[in-house]
Protein backbone atom coordinates (compact mmCIF):
# COMPACT_ATOMS: atom_id res chain seq x y z
CA UNK A 1 0.00 0.00 0.00
CA UNK A 2 1.64 3.44 -1.15
CA UNK A 3 0.83 6.11 1.75
CA UNK A 4 2.25 9.41 0.92
CA UNK A 5 2.00 13.05 2.32
CA UNK A 6 0.64 16.00 1.01
CA UNK A 7 0.92 19.98 1.20
CA UNK A 8 -1.73 21.98 0.29
CA UNK A 9 -1.02 22.84 -2.91
CA UNK A 10 -1.64 19.68 -5.07
CA UNK A 11 -4.31 18.87 -3.16
CA UNK A 12 -6.12 22.37 -4.35
CA UNK A 13 -4.96 21.87 -7.68
CA UNK A 14 -6.11 18.20 -8.25
CA UNK A 15 -9.74 19.19 -6.29
CA UNK A 16 -10.52 22.85 -8.31
CA UNK A 17 -9.79 20.64 -11.56
CA UNK A 18 -11.54 17.16 -9.96
CA UNK A 19 -8.81 14.83 -11.19
CA UNK A 20 -8.35 13.31 -7.59
CA UNK A 21 -8.24 9.74 -9.90
CA UNK A 22 -4.37 11.22 -10.80
CA UNK A 23 -3.40 10.56 -7.19
CA UNK A 24 -5.49 7.41 -6.35
CA UNK A 25 -4.33 5.58 -9.59
CA UNK A 26 -1.14 5.72 -7.99
CA UNK A 27 -1.48 5.65 -3.81
CA UNK A 28 -4.12 4.27 -1.56
CA UNK A 29 -4.00 6.81 1.44
CA UNK A 30 -2.65 10.42 1.24
CA UNK A 31 -2.00 11.84 4.87
CA UNK A 32 -2.18 15.51 5.33
CA UNK A 33 -0.85 17.16 8.37
CA UNK A 34 -3.49 19.48 10.54
CA UNK A 35 -1.59 22.84 9.19
CA UNK A 36 -2.40 21.79 5.74
CA UNK A 37 -6.14 21.05 6.49
CA UNK A 38 -6.31 24.71 8.07
CA UNK A 39 -4.72 26.27 4.91
CA UNK A 40 -7.50 24.27 2.96
CA UNK A 41 -10.02 25.74 5.44
CA UNK A 42 -9.28 29.34 4.88
CA UNK A 43 -11.08 29.75 1.62
CA UNK A 44 -15.10 29.01 1.56
CA UNK A 45 -14.43 27.75 -2.01
CA UNK A 46 -15.68 23.75 -1.06
CA UNK A 47 -12.45 22.02 -1.22
CA UNK A 48 -12.42 21.60 2.75
CA UNK A 49 -15.35 19.91 2.67
CA UNK A 50 -13.90 18.05 -0.59
CA UNK A 51 -11.62 16.81 1.04
CA UNK A 52 -13.29 15.76 4.05
CA UNK A 53 -15.86 13.33 1.92
CA UNK A 54 -12.90 11.36 0.79
CA UNK A 55 -11.60 8.48 2.79
CA UNK A 56 -8.48 7.69 1.28
CA UNK A 57 -7.16 11.58 2.78
CA UNK A 58 -6.42 11.16 6.48
CA UNK A 59 -5.29 14.05 9.04
CA UNK A 60 -2.34 13.20 10.96
CA UNK A 61 -0.65 15.32 13.67
CA UNK A 62 2.85 14.88 13.76
CA UNK A 63 4.99 14.54 16.92
CA UNK A 64 6.38 17.38 16.35
CA UNK A 65 4.98 20.98 17.02
CA UNK A 66 5.62 24.15 14.74
CA UNK A 67 8.19 25.50 15.91
CA UNK A 68 10.29 22.43 15.56
CA UNK A 69 9.17 21.87 12.29
CA UNK A 70 10.20 25.20 11.01
CA UNK A 71 13.27 24.49 12.79
CA UNK A 72 13.88 21.70 11.12
CA UNK A 73 13.63 22.67 8.17
CA UNK A 74 15.47 26.28 8.39
CA UNK A 75 18.45 23.92 9.61
CA UNK A 76 18.06 21.53 6.92
CA UNK A 77 17.49 24.24 4.37
CA UNK A 78 20.78 26.65 5.63
CA UNK A 79 23.06 23.53 7.08
CA UNK A 80 23.05 24.69 10.20
CA UNK A 81 23.43 22.81 13.40
CA UNK A 82 20.10 22.95 15.70
CA UNK A 83 19.14 23.94 18.92
CA UNK A 84 17.15 21.29 20.25
CA UNK A 85 15.69 19.65 23.56
CA UNK A 86 12.39 17.70 22.72
CA UNK A 87 13.51 14.18 22.52
CA UNK A 88 10.71 13.55 19.44
CA UNK A 89 12.49 16.68 17.39
CA UNK A 90 15.96 15.77 18.55
CA UNK A 91 15.51 12.19 16.91
CA UNK A 92 13.91 13.28 13.89
CA UNK A 93 16.29 16.13 12.99
CA UNK A 94 19.44 13.30 13.84
CA UNK A 95 17.67 11.11 11.14
CA UNK A 96 17.73 13.85 8.65
CA UNK A 97 21.56 14.73 9.34
CA UNK A 98 21.17 17.55 11.46
CA UNK A 99 23.46 18.12 14.25
CA UNK A 100 21.92 19.16 17.16
CA UNK A 101 22.64 20.95 20.92
CA UNK A 102 20.58 21.32 23.73
CA UNK A 103 20.62 22.84 26.51
CA UNK A 104 23.43 20.89 28.29
CA UNK A 105 25.42 20.84 25.27
CA UNK A 106 25.13 24.86 25.49
CA UNK A 107 26.10 24.08 29.62
CA UNK A 108 28.67 22.20 28.67
CA UNK A 109 30.20 24.19 25.67
CA UNK A 110 30.03 27.60 28.01
CA UNK A 111 31.86 25.46 31.03
CA UNK A 112 34.47 24.16 28.56
CA UNK A 113 35.28 27.39 27.45
CA UNK A 114 35.78 28.73 31.21
CA UNK A 115 32.91 30.90 30.35
CA UNK A 116 30.71 29.45 34.13
CA UNK A 117 32.39 27.59 36.73
CA UNK A 118 31.27 24.11 38.24
CA UNK A 119 29.67 25.66 40.95
CA UNK A 120 27.54 28.17 38.07
CA UNK A 121 26.81 25.54 36.01
CA UNK A 122 24.71 23.88 39.18
CA UNK A 123 22.83 27.12 39.64
CA UNK A 124 21.74 27.16 36.06
CA UNK A 125 21.16 24.24 35.83
CA UNK A 126 19.09 24.25 38.76
CA UNK A 127 16.99 27.29 38.10
CA UNK A 128 16.18 25.55 34.13
CA UNK A 129 14.48 22.74 35.88
CA UNK A 130 12.76 25.47 38.72
CA UNK A 131 11.25 26.45 34.80
CA UNK A 132 9.97 23.10 34.09
CA UNK A 133 13.11 22.00 32.22
CA UNK A 134 12.45 18.49 32.56
CA UNK A 135 15.71 16.17 32.24
CA UNK A 136 16.03 12.88 33.00
CA UNK A 137 17.64 11.85 36.57
CA UNK A 138 20.13 9.09 35.37
CA UNK A 139 21.33 11.66 32.28
CA UNK A 140 21.46 14.83 35.06
CA UNK A 141 23.77 12.50 36.68
CA UNK A 142 25.78 10.94 34.08
CA UNK A 143 26.05 14.86 32.55
CA UNK A 144 26.98 16.03 35.96
CA UNK A 145 29.49 13.38 36.80
CA UNK A 146 31.51 14.28 33.38
CA UNK A 147 31.49 17.41 33.86
CA UNK A 148 33.18 17.24 37.04
CA UNK A 149 35.16 15.20 35.32
CA UNK A 150 36.14 17.89 33.17
CA UNK A 151 36.94 20.49 35.72
CA UNK A 152 39.51 18.32 37.57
Amino acid sequence: MKIIVSDTTALMILIKCNHMELLTNFVEKVYIPNEVMKELSKKNDGIQSAIEKLDFIEIKNSNLDMGEIEAISLALETGLDLIIDEKSGRKYAKSKGIEIIGLLGILKINFVKQHITYIELLYILDEFKKINFRINPNLEKDFLEDMSNLEN
